[in-house]
């Protein structure tokens, strides 16, 4: 279980000498230093007579879209690229951060784990260096501070990088060998950097760039390393990290190249927090909250947890309560779920106290994440490329209302293409054509379905008890998991991609083939008779078409999308059902068109699209069982960049979005009801727990509208740099009312956050003073999947943060 020894030394590495100065290695830069990859730049977006010292001016091209490299004015697709010096001025610290400088990004609590990003109304894939990285919703944080630049993808993932849904993902370049005006690094440089802020937030950090090449060529080598160790916003909770990444980027002869990234990650105590139970209108408006404990005890009054054993043999599992008004199924109350009336109170409950037991709630993984990459340049122009990558993940989780799980997997992918430029005449041709092997290996065990679990039995007011603890799977050996589920997937798959421009007229057109190979079993608990594996196998196809047309003033653009991926649970498996039932591939497409423009050498970027998608979700609650549905998002995303001066610069964003469950055959999609909206009174219901399915709920059965992200939300944020000796940054966050979606569900009232810095630069030094949610504004964050209707989460109040920097 313990991976954490493949990186110790790495870390106390780079930590110990220093570290290099942050810098945005745009696709541009990097190409432009390295004739393997070498783009043919735009004249729309080269800044002249600007520096960018903001941060500000969107990146000049890019490869992460399409595998090849493009303009992104010219690029038709809504994306954004985050450079490492604009995520400092803007003091984003991780992926929900992200949300202040991209439309279609939502920050919707998937139990506050800042694992991946909400676009376009899903979960976000997490891609690394253009290979998608196994899944993280809220396994641990995903690290943003490792990273010379992200780029946001809203729609499919190129041809070239796999059959990804329609969604958007996030791809991170990490800090590499190569120099922000060089090749690669030409000197030795570094910085080391301290952190102090509210609620006890202690980081540091380190990074070293190193010139060393490899037989008398060029080469550099950039290590990052990161220690946390705080405490939280929220009580109980104790975050800590350590992170260790190695990179190296070099010649290996004068056609020859190489890169090679190694990154680990050890995450502990970002505990995933549902945040607040027992939630009422009252409570979300004024702070009121039902207190009380239930009429009778479950528990033997010694044992520090309820284990299905004695939780079946005292209630009988009465306190489980199944509520299906469309066919005719009321929920039956008893004293095990009853609140006692003596004990019944209203209190004021603090944003800071949440459902977090402290010292009994696990959160902790393990990550590594190796990348290699040669690439030979021939003569006539054209690269060939082979790629590797690996991606491992360890992770405990143990949430005492009931809910725990471990998952080990792995996951590794080969990739060769071969990339050439030509023309024909009038017309300028990109071509990339290739094929790849992805194989994943995933152990997923959690405790979801023996259904030993109660949200609303625990009185926030009061804390746990051991009444309300629930089914620890880590309290000692021999734990029955119901869920125990080892499965593998192959995919063998072929691409090609070719984008043409004839004049004013460019098309991009790619596809791909995928044969999967898949096979899974479970052992768990609730598998009834003999286990059996079930394997399956399919080729199918996935492809993207894009149309544009450019003048001077702009570009515009139609894109069309269709694509088949394997639906993978929270641990990078599939679920032996889904094999069973054929129901392992989910389809998606996307339709989109928008309109972009670069201008003033590049100083202004705009963009505006509109969108419809429509893709398959797969929810793996942490109460119940897997399920698959339909949904429909539709969408108006703007993005703008402008430098105005050359020290004052200006970011905006704007969507508006809704996303609709579509009408699903069967029991349809499974969720959590709060006991108000049951036919019963409130506190009838809180020592239990409620659910159905939603074509049990008459409202529900024709499709129905999803609230958990925001319908509208935006963005405004400027910054001041004074000639490189100070700056400010200051901007603010909106985002409308979100909540949940049965009749009669809470609402979450919109919600606008400022936020604002400062930094000083004297010499070597450098201080930075950042204040998130400025005026402590009180809001809340809705519940996601299938806990939309019963929780909240409160959001992080104000927060000051203290860095120092110094070069070297």
């Amino acid at each position: 279980m313990r991976l954490h020894s493949l990186s110790l030394s790495a870390l106390a590495l780079a930590l110990a000498t220093g570290s290099a100065h942050a810098q945005a290695v745009t696709a541009a830069a990097t190409a432009a230093a390295d004739p393997t990859d070498a783009p043919q730049e735009s004249a729309d977006v080269v800044v002249t007579g600007a520096r960018d010292l903001n941060g500000v001016i969107q990146a000049g091209s890019t490869e992460s879209v399409f595998g090849i490299d493009k303009p992104l004015v010219d690029t038709p697709r809504s994306v954004t690229a985050v450079s490492d010096e604009l995520l400092s001025r803007y003091n984003i610290r991780n992926v929900f951060d992200l949300a202040s400088v991209s439309a279609g990004a939502s920050t919707g609590s998937y139990f506050g784990v800042p694992g991946s990003l909400n676009l376009r109304g899903n979960m976000a894939d997490n891609y690394f260096n253009g290979f998608q990285g196994l899944s993280n919703f809220a396994n641990y944080p995903t690290p943003v501070d490792a990273t010379s630049s992200i780029e946001i993808v809203r729609g499919p993932a190129s041809p070239v990088y796999g059959a990804g849904q329609v969604g958007g993902y996030l791809n991170f370049i990490p800090k590499t060998g190569y120099g922000e005006k060089t090749k690669y690094v030409n000197e030795l440089s570094g910085n080391l950097t301290g952190v102090l802020g509210s609620y006890n937030q202690r980081e540091l950090t380190g990074n070293v760039a190193i010139p060393l090449g490899i037989g008398g060529n060029a080469g550099g080598l950039h290590l990052f390393g990161k220690l946390e160790d705080s405490d939280s916003f929220y009580k109980g909770m104790h975050p800590k990290s350590q992170i260790g990444q190695a990179s190296y980027a070099g010649d290996l002869t004068s056609k020859l190249s190489v890169e090679l990234t190694y990154q680990y990650i050890h995450s502990d105590g970002y505990l995933k927090n549902i945040g607040w139970n027992r939630v009422t209108q009252d409570l979300i408006d004024n702070s009121s909250y039902v207190a009380g404990r239930p009429i009778a005890q479950i528990s033997d009054g010694v044992s520090p947890y309820i284990t299905p054993q004695r939780f079946y043999q005292v209630t009988g599992g009465s306190t489980l309560m199944f509520y299906g008004p469309a066919i005719g199924v009321p929920v039956s109350p008893n004293n095990f779920t009853k609140l006692d009336p003596a004990t019944i109170r209203m209190v004021k409950l603090s944003s800071r106290t949440t459902f977090i037991d402290e010292g009994v709630d696990i959160n902790e993984a393990y990550t590594n994440t190796g990348y290699g990459r040669l690439a030979y340049a021939f003569d006539n122009g054209s690269t060939l490329k082979f790629e590797s990558f690996v991606n491992t993940l360890s992770s405990r989780n143990y949430q005492s209302y009931g809910f725990g799980s471990y998952y080990r997997s792995t996951v590794t992918e080969q990739r060769l293409s071969y990339l050439a430029d030509f023309a024909t005449g009038p017309v300028e041709w990109k071509t990339v054509f290739g094929g790849n092997h992805r194989f994943t290996d995933a152990h997923v065990q959690s405790s979801l379905n023996d259904f030993v679990l109660s949200e609303d039995r625990r009185d926030l007011s009061v804390g746990a008890t051991i009444d309300d603890r629930f089914n620890n799977p880590f309290a000692g050996d021999n734990f029955a998991w119901a869920t125990d589920v080892k499965s593998t997937i192959r995919d063998i798959g072929g691409f090609a991609l070719v984008d043409a421009t004839l004049g004013p007229v460019r098309l991009t057109a790619g596809g791909r083939v995928d044969n999967y190979k898949v096979k899974s079993l479970n052992t768990g608990s609730e598998v009834d008779g003999a286990r059996q594996t079930f394997r399956a196998s399919d080729t199918t196809g996935s492809f993207n078409t894009s149309l544009a047309y450019k003048i001077p003033l702009a570009t515009f653009y139609g894109t069309y999308a269709e694509a088949r991926s394997v639906q993978v649970d929270q641990g990078g498996g599939i679920n032996p059902a889904l094999v069973q039932n054929d129901a392992y591939l989910g389809p998606s497409k996307l339709k989109e068109v928008g309109i972009k423009t670069s201008q003033f050498g590049g100083r202004l970027f705009a963009a505006i699209d509109a969108y419809e998608q429509r893709r398959s979700y797969l929810s793996t609650p942490p109460t119940g069982v897997q399920s698959v549905d339909a949904r429909r998002t539709r969408g108006i995303e703007a993005e703008l960049r402008y430098l105005v001066t050359r020290s004052l610069g200006v970011t905006g964003t704007f969507t508006h979005q809704r996303t609709k469950v579509l009408p699903t055959a069967g029991a349809g999609f499974f969720l959590t009801v709060p006991s108000c909206l049951a036919g019963i009174p409130c506190t009838d219901g809180y020592g239990g727990y409620v659910f159905t399915n939603a074509n049990r709920i008459p409202e529900l059965q024709g499709g129905y509208y999803l609230h958990a992200t925001p319908d509208t939300s935006a963005s405004l944020f400027a910054t001041y740099d004074r000639r490189g000796h100070w700056g400010l940054t200051g901007g603010v966050t909106y985002s409308s009312q979100t909540g949940g979606y049965l009749p009669g569900a809470i609402k979450v009232p919109s919600y606008a956050l400022f936020r604002a810095g400062v930094y000083v630069i004297d010499g070597p030094w450098r201080v930075d003073v950042n204040a998130n949610n400025l005026f402590d504004k009180r809001y809340f964050i809705a519940g996601y999947d299938t806990d939309a209707n019963a929780n909240v989460l409160p959001g992080i109040g104000r927060t000051v943060q203290v860095r120092l920097s110094r070069n070297f």
